[in-house]
């Protein structure tokens, strides 16, 4: 995808910011494997071994179906943004989302 002509856009930035938001694909499908792995690690456990077995179902599937919205809403805005100057901070806003993300998950799974 050529950088549009008569945007003033740097083709280097563009490309920076088409690469973090694609990236946020790979970054979700890491905190989606994290969260199953969590869940998967109290698969023994029964309420008395382990009293804190995690955040309910509702904010478990929150933090789960979550990445891969948060990845798609940042690819879909960066067909508006990728060719203004400061386009960049909508992947660098989506990183930081899936960053907090995976560490709800991991405050949430700590034993």
């Amino acid at each position: 995808m050529p950088v549009p002509r008569g945007t003033g856009a740097h083709p280097a930035r563009y490309w920076v910011n088409w690469v973090l938001a694609a990236l946020t694909i790979v970054g979700a499908a890491l905190v989606m494997t994290f969260a199953v792995g969590a869940v998967m690690s109290t698969a023994a456990c029964s309420t008395v071994e382990c009293p804190d077995l995690g955040p309910s179902g509702v904010l478990f599937g929150v933090l789960y179906y979550g990445a891969p919205v948060i990845a798609g809403l940042t690819i879909l805005a960066s067909f508006f943004t990728a060719v203004r100057p400061r386009g960049f901070l909508v992947p660098l806003a989506g990183w930081a989302l899936l960053s907090i993300d995976l560490l709800a998950l991991f405050v949430a799974f700590r034993r």
